[in-house]
């Protein structure tokens, strides 16, 4: 991969960091407002409290799910920056354009990612 290539993509991986930086915090604060607006509330309905423990799961979930997604964001910027982005981690080979625009952080190619999920699955 050339060196314009490379800027243009740390410069999409940048941008969906902030991006996804922005949701994460956002979901953090709505989990942390749903928790504390549930140690506030009088009712002892066990509907209201398994309704409130739902919602601080499902915020907490949506969170770690995007931290995730952070860190592989991060890994790529550090792929980068060693030279090894685009380069599929299991066989070597080039990783298409296409996949990388889908998935900035992707670290294998279409065939070992879909090696890898068939034995995941097994």
């Amino acid at each position: 991969m050339n060196k314009k290539d490379l800027q243009r993509y740390k410069k999409l991986i940048e941008d969906e960091r902030l991006r996804v930086g922005e949701r994460v915090d956002m979901k953090e604060i709505q989990g942390m407002a749903a928790s504390q607006s549930g140690n506030q509330s009088y009712s002892n309905h066990m509907a209201d409290i398994g309704s409130d423990a739902i919602e601080q799961e499902q915020a907490f979930l949506h969170a770690s799910q995007g931290t995730d997604y952070l860190m592989a964001l991060e890994d790529a910027l550090r792929r980068i920056d060693k030279g090894t982005y685009g380069v599929c981690e299991e066989c070597s080979e080039k990783i298409p354009p296409r996949r990388l625009e889908a998935f900035l952080a992707a670290r294998l190619c279409v065939k070992c990612q879909s090696k890898l999920e068939r034995l995941q699955r097994s």
